[in-house]
């Protein structure tokens, strides 16, 4: 399916569904119309995506399972969405299955199954149990007080109740698949370590024989039937699925030629952690067998994130002798995935969703990785000595190359060797303050000298520095002003005041508790005297500002979290809350739909300093709705990740368009926080869908993951880290 060429990439259908967690998945052409349509529900509803377009919609409300399966229960041609909704009891489950109107914007009709199902339908099957040419529902119910897997019999009205018989009760079980397994012309039903043998009376007489071919696997399995001997009766691939040291081995069918020792195991692999998704099929080309695996990114029972969640695929050409391991992707878990065309161009797609934290995902195979993956990283300094706030690519010292700035020193290009910026305690921004065609630094003097507390030290003092001489500690010190607020945590400097005059915009890491808003230092027709000061805007907002002529009116507006601040020409700017609700703690903007106006994208700030954790937060962009009015405007949720406090927009791939670098930030867990540099691109050409690169995953961003040009035309990323402050990065281009 897949060659050693081939990789996938991940495309997020839906960063945040309207759901606490999402635990069902199908996939099927509803209408017959050629199109796939994905099904998914949690705790919240019952949802459905057509991918390509993409659109979305909901199906109902309310808590539902695992349990899901697409049927055509009336016969008409179209499929209706069979599902299991739980009442507030915990233990009480109604089956239900859901008619589409003549679109799936429609109101579904819901009709009841089974309306008192006491266990959790945890997987529900479709099959002629009975040979009467009509098919049957079983369905699984675990982790319930009364388990067990029970048969549905459809009574031919479809506003009736199934009847309901008991293949087996109370043993805990998980997964199910039904084959012919000893070639006697009825099925037999595999859920667990376990397969179910039809009582003589037939499937509806009694309890099923129950026997056991995994004896050495526990009872939370994900099972998938495969000819692999080649002896005409499907063998049996197991992983235990509910674990984190499941193991994955196959089952090889003797029940005919041995029947006191039925199945024979043979382990492929141990160690697979929540392997919630498994598919088995047979290359009726090649002749190949394939098992398809993938782990869960968080499982249940209050287990730790796996942050090195894989999706893996083993083919064998031997008869299951020896397999050949393949890991497909890394870095992403999913639950319940399926191997499917899912957008029927002939190559199969892996649609998967995630438990906790959910996404919907789809990956897709591609013959060259993309060029965004083509950056290595390395450490500029592995020794700073102590914590910058921002980090900046500018020309320090005039030879037109970008040179790296963070804390009190710079970095020159390209060998990176470390000079200190003597007389100052942070580099905050940069502008051609004199007008001499060269940058010249903005930075922010210590408070408490002499003192170990890095954070007594900031202040928001603000000076400015004319390179001299920089390579022997040269520079010429002005001072601009003293801030109102404890230190900037956001500056712009831009030509923003009538004529093109310059001014330096601070927001202050005090804004919140104390009230703080955001200054505006005005630079006079001597720089060198001081800079006159004023509140830009009552607003309370201390974090990254950006200058973007918003309106298209040629002049530079100012973008403040969720607030957008008009230029009015004047030296006034009129504020305008974009977002309610939302605490933005990075930002930048750029036309992202591709419809002339600039968007702004914005990374959420939650810290739960509490606990001591980076909880998930929403990476957004907000569409420019084109007018004045103070309204806000339309939120699409991109991701979510934690506390996404470094932002870029740039064209990293060479395209000719934008792309978005989003780093990380978790301050609780110096050097083992596995914050990571993400890109992402787009899906589609409204900005509905996004495709996910990992880059790094070893090191923590704060105020980072900027764009440096490091030679003409040839870009790379910087970034540095809170906690992590001995470290400067920069991923470049391999080669």
């Amino acid at each position: 399916m897949y060659t050693k060429k081939d990789y996938l990439e991940m495309k997020i259908i839906d960063a945040l569904p309207p759901a606490e967690d999402l635990h069902s998945l199908a996939v099927g052409d509803i209408y017959g119309d050629g199109r796939n349509i994905i099904i998914t529900g949690g705790d919240g509803g019952l949802f459905w995506y057509i991918p390509e377009i993409p659109e979305r919609g909901i199906i109902d409300t309310g808590y539902f399972h695992v349990g899901l399966a697409l049927e055509d229960i009336d016969g008409d041609g179209i499929l209706e969405v069979v599902a299991a909704k739980q009442f507030p009891d915990e233990y009480e489950f109604q089956i239900l299955w859901f008619k589409p109107g003549k679109s799936l914007k429609d109101v579904w009709t819901p009709h009841i199954l089974d309306p008192h199902c006491t266990g959790n339908p945890h997987d529900i099957l479709f099959t002629d149990i009975d040979g009467d040419g009509e098919r049957e529902m079983l369905a699984v119910a675990a982790y319930s007080k009364t388990p067990g897997i029970f048969l549905y019999k459809h009574k031919g009205r479809t506003d009736t109740y199934w009847e309901k018989h008991a293949v087996m009760e109370g043993h805990l079980t998980e997964g199910l698949a039904v084959a012919d397994l000893d070639a006697d012309g009825r099925l037999e039903i595999v859920s667990g370590p376990d397969w179910y043998i039809c009582p003589e009376g037939g499937p509806y007489s009694g309890h099923w024989k129950r026997e056991v071919y995994a004896p050495d696997f526990r009872d939370m399995c994900r099972m998938a039937l495969v000819d692999i001997v080649g002896s005409g009766r499907m063998d049996i691939v197991a992983v235990e699925s509910e674990y984190k040291e499941g193991h994955l081995s196959w089952f090889e069918n003797r029940i005919l030629e041995d029947p006191e020792n039925s199945w024979v195991e043979h382990p492929i692999e141990d160690g697979f952690i929540f392997a919630h998704s498994l598919q088995a099929w047979k290359d009726e080309e090649s002749g190949r067998r394939h098992v398809f695996l993938a782990e869960m990114a968080q499982g249940g029972w209050g287990q730790p994130y796996n942050w090195d969640a894989r999706l893996v695929e083993y083919t064998t050409c031997d008869s299951g002798l020896t397999w050949d391991p393949k890991n497909i992707y890394k870095g992403a878990g999913t639950h319940q995935a399926l191997i499917v065309d899912i957008d029927r161009d002939g190559e199969s797609e892996v649609v998967g969703k995630s438990w906790k934290h959910p996404i919907v995902q789809i990956w897709k195979r591609r013959k060259e990785p993309s060029p965004i993956l083509d950056f290595k990283h390395r450490f500029i300094d592995r020794d700073k000595p102590l914590t910058g706030t921002d980090i900046l690519a500018v020309d320090v010292n005039g030879d037109g190359l970008e040179d790296v700035v963070c804390g009190r020193w710079w970095y020159g290009n390209p060998d990176w060797e470390r000079f200190e910026i003597p007389g100052i305690y942070q580099a905050v921004n940069f502008y051609d303050i004199d007008g001499d065609g060269r940058k010249e630094l903005i930075c922010t003097k210590q408070t408490n000298t002499g003192c170990e507390d890095f954070y007594a030290g900031l202040s928001s003092d603000f000076c400015w520095l004319k390179p001299v001489d920089p390579e022997n500690g040269k520079w010429e010190e002005h001072m601009i002003g003293k801030g109102t607020g404890s230190w900037p945590h956001g500056t712009v400097a831009a030509p923003l005041l009538p004529g093109g005059r310059g001014a330096l915009i601070a927001s202050y890491h005090s804004a919140k508790e104390e009230g703080h808003f955001p200054e505006i230092f005005e630079i006079p027709d001597d720089p060198k005297k001081p800079w006159p000061k004023r509140t830009l805007a009552g607003i309370a907002y201390g974090e990254e500002i950006k200058a973007f002529d918003m309106n298209g009116n040629g002049r530079l507006d100012i973008v403040a979290g969720a607030f957008l601040l008009e230029n009015k020409g004047d030296g006034s700017f009129t504020p305008r809350c974009i977002a309610n609700g939302f605490e933005a703690a990075r930002i930048c903007a750029g036309d992202i739909n591709g419809d002339g106006k600039p968007d702004i994208v914005a990374g959420e700030e939650i810290l739960d300093f509490d606990k001591k954790e980076a909880p998930f937060a929403r990476l957004v962009w907000f569409e420019n709705p084109g007018n004045q009015r103070d309204e806000p405007w339309k939120m699409h949720i991109i991701d979510t990740v934690r506390c996404p406090h470094s932002i870029s927009l740039v064209d990293i791939d060479g395209d000719g368009e934008a792309e978005i670098l989003c780093g990380e930030h978790d301050p609780f867990q110096p050097y083992r926080s596995r914050s990571r540099l993400l890109v992402y691109k787009k899906a589609d050409p409204k900005g509905l869908s996004w495709y996910r690169y990992l880059l790094d995953d070893r090191f923590e961003h704060h105020a980072g993951a900027k764009v440096i040009e490091l030679r003409p035309g040839n870009y790379g990323i910087i970034s540095h880290g809170w906690n992590e402050r001995q470290f400067v990065h920069l991923w470049e281009k391999k080669g």
